[in-house]
């Protein structure tokens, strides 16, 4: 039992211990009765005649409690609020309370399955951390070996090559079988290190140490290059491209960025990733004074460009809603937002970038039918113009307002700034749409989503990835989709990427989707 966390931690065992019954305050009443029970004067109140001393004690003036049930409807608990002063709950505390009191249901619920459920899981973990093909641990199994593996470590990317040529001479099933023979080959011969299954051709080779990767990496080419795979009859000799990353943090995309250089070098090469190397070349990207020149450039040439992804809405299966984001194109390169928003945000070119993504977002519904969501900042708020700038847009092009989706980001929303709410409130009148984007990265005010009338809750992309894994991403997913279903808010699932995290999605009754596995952002000409 939890009983007035806020309260001082020796008063704690006065409130400990309660039992139901007509005397037994607010909490014991609504048990009692299996009831919700609002008493305003706890002083004068006959639910509170046990229990009067604590009232006045602590200055409980008024309480309100809602019935904790369990599957069979029965009252096994109770949630409560209570004030410092005489008064009866508002509609969002009543709402409140029974939020409150179905997701300690649902937290108990599965306490109580836990045991039940956890062999289950473990096979299922099982299943989700081993290649299907192969048998060997996978990429997720991978990216948590990497979490746990000592400051020596080292990372052995191999990219066998010519598999797409097998499959087309000689079908897919043998492609398969090669696949599945390999593993078990190099799972022989890598003596001191754990073999990992990939994507598609490429496998892993994780060592806690590795003195001269270069030698272990030849001494694995010789092996197969002297000991063909004998399958179905045949011969094969594999030769592989290899990068490999040793020491320090950052293993697996240091050893990605080393694949990438030696499959630029051609078959059977092998590229060691070369950390001052790489400094060098970040330092010059990131350069201030370079990427400052990059926007302004880029905002005299039209080079701000609006690249769209799709949300699918899981209930008709559909793509009819895309979301507007920014890329800057400079010298036939196209360059994600993580290089030069934060350069743009210390030029104060944020609001130039956001006129010009919102421009073309428009203009694009009016050649195509759905919605259109864009990415709001707190500069774009605190300045003030949004409103009249978006009417003016939507008339130019002929646009309704309703199919315009404001996203702006969780702070920006419970921050309470007196320009935020009331702009944000007109907003609303004047026909767009709210949505709170990244939900659950910060302290969420869930009063102030409800007074905004948000119709959109977009939960942030580190509960969704590995949420098919993680059963607190899961169960604190599920509380918000509960919250927003019971306040009429549809909810969004960031960064779908894989069948198993969709499966999940669905099973939650998430509303829609957006992630590379339905759609990859792309340029204006083709958002369909």
């Amino acid at each position: 039992m939890v009983s007035a966390p806020s309260i001082p931690a020796d008063d704690v065992s006065r409130l400990c211990g309660l039992k139901p019954g007509p005397g037994g305050g607010s909490c014991g009443n609504a048990v009692h009765g299996n009831a919700p029970v609002f008493v305003y004067n706890t002083f004068t109140d006959p639910h509170w005649s046990d229990l009067r001393n604590l009232a006045r004690d602590f200055n409980l003036c008024s309480c309100w409690s809602f019935p904790v049930r369990n599957e069979q409807g029965e009252a096994i608990g109770s949630f409560a609020l209570s004030s410092f002063e005489h008064r009866t709950p508002s509609d969002f505390h009543k709402r409140l309370l029974d939020v409150g009191a179905a997701l300690i249901a649902i937290v108990l619920l599965r306490h109580a399955q836990q045991q039940q459920l956890q062999q289950q899981r473990e096979q299922l973990i099982y299943s989700l951390e081993h290649d299907a093909l192969t048998g060997l641990p996978n990429s997720q199994s991978l990216l948590r070996a990497l979490k746990a593996a000592p400051g020596s470590a080292a990372l052995v990317l191999i990219n066998l090559n010519n598999l797409g040529y097998i499959n087309t001479a000689y079908g897919l099933g043998v492609g398969d079988k090669l696949l599945r023979t390999l593993a078990v080959e190099l799972n022989r011969v890598v003596l001191s290190g754990c073999v990992y299954r990939g994507s598609a051709d490429e496998f892993a080779v994780l060592y806690d140490q590795l003195n001269d990767p270069v030698k272990e990496v030849e001494r694995l080419r010789q092996h197969f290059f002297a000991e063909p795979v004998q399958l179905d009859g045949l011969n094969f000799y594999l030769t592989f491209n290899a990068g490999v990353a040793c020491g320090g943090e950052d293993l697996l995309r240091r050893a990605m960025v080393a694949l990438k250089q030696a499959n630029q070098k051609g078959k059977s090469a092998t590229h060691l990733f070369d950390p001052d190397q790489e400094m060098s070349a970040r330092r010059k990207k990131e350069d201030y004074l370079g990427w400052n020149a990059r926007l302004h450039e880029a905002m005299h040439n039209h080079g701000i460009k609006a690249w769209f992804q799709g949300i699918r809405d899981n209930h008709s299966g559909h793509i009819q809603k895309w979301e507007a984001l920014v890329r800057l194109e400079h010298n036939g390169e196209v360059y994600s937002p993580g290089h030069f928003l934060e350069v743009a945000a210390l030029s104060g070119l944020l609001p130039s970038i956001t006129r010009s993504v919102v421009e073309q977002g428009i203009a694009l519904l009016a050649r195509v039918e759905g919605e259109l969501a864009v990415n709001i900042t707190e500069t774009d708020i605190e300045l003030g113009y949004l409103p009249d700038y978006l009417d003016q847009l939507t008339r130019r092009y002929g646009v309704a307002r309703e199919r315009i989706i404001l996203e702006i980001l969780e702070g920006t929303s419970s921050a309470g700034k007196q320009t935020h709410l009331p702009q944000l409130q007109l907003l609303k009148q004047r026909g767009y749409r709210l949505a709170i984007d990244d939900f659950g990265t910060e302290y969420s005010n869930f009063e102030r989503i409800l007074e905004l009338e948000v119709d959109i809750i977009k939960i942030d992309a580190k509960y969704i990835r590995n949420i098919h894994l993680d059963p607190t991403s899961y169960e604190i997913v599920r509380a918000i989709v509960y919250f927003a279903r019971n306040a009429g808010i549809r909810t969004v699932a960031e960064f779908v990427h894989c069948e198993e995290v969709q499966a999940v999605v669905m099973e939650l009754g998430i509303d829609e989707s957006q992630g590379y596995l339905f759609s990859e952002p792309g340029p204006l000409s083709s958002p369909l």
